[in-house]
């Protein structure tokens, strides 16, 4: 045999047991990236949407449900409770069920965080920092 042909033997064998599995691998390797930079964008996104709504639902809580108790001399432990509560229910009423359900993937326990949120950006809106 010549080293032409034992080449033309082999060559078929290395295509098919080494070059075809590498080029699959590297396909596979780049769509898995493609699809967390598209997931991590899009998640990425939610938290911003769901951010604006928390600030946007204080706000709006702030503005009408507390100044007007603030005005009639009516605030207190028990109103403060409820604006609070009134806020969590907008704030999830504008970021959608969508985004409600994405978002325990990259934070864990939705209503801790939640919580956590409309106390930050109260304290902000009261501060003027938002």
């Amino acid at each position: 045999m010549t080293t032409s042909e034992i080449l033309n033997l082999v060559i078929p064998s290395l295509v098919s047991a080494i070059l075809i599995p590498l080029i699959i691998g590297i396909g596979n390797a780049v769509k898995n990236y493609v699809k967390a930079k598209t997931n991590s964008a899009k998640l990425e996104k939610y938290i911003d949407m769901a951010n604006d709504a928390i600030v946007t639902a204080v706000a709006e809580i702030m503005q009408t449900f507390v100044s007007s108790l603030k005005k009639s001399g009516e605030w207190n432990a028990e109103n403060a409770k409820k604006a609070f509560e009134l806020a969590k229910f907008k704030a999830v009423e504008i970021m959608g069920a969508e985004i409600k359900a994405a978002i325990p993937d990259v934070v864990g326990d939705f209503d801790a965080w939640l919580t956590a949120k409309i106390e930050a950006a109260t304290l902000e809106l009261k501060a003027g920092l938002v």
